[in-house]
């Protein structure tokens, strides 16, 4: 089974170049681990939002998800004390 194709948003690359490099470690091995089995992986659904969560450590991931496609949309990366904050 083929890992899922990642589309990464503006915003979400100018957050990801910015992180220190064991951070960005961490969320490229969660983002790959999640795309390896998407269709099985335990999505969290934001509440009142159309995005989903993904945690890494002490960061979170908002992203969409087509599991026909095999596609990942990687809209936000952040701090869990400031992405929750984001419209």
């Amino acid at each position: 089974m083929a890992a899922a194709l990642q589309v990464w948003s503006h915003t979400f690359a100018k957050a990801f170049d910015v992180l220190p490099v064991s951070l960005r470690n961490l969320v490229q091995r969660k983002v790959d681990e999640m795309g390896l089995r998407l269709e099985a992986f335990p999505h969290q659904r934001l509440q009142g939002r159309q995005e989903f969560k993904l945690r890494a450590g002490d960061y979170r991931v908002f992203y969409e998800f087509d599991a026909k496609l095999g596609r990942i949309y990687l809209h936000y990366v952040g701090h869990r004390r400031e992405i929750y904050k984001r419209n």
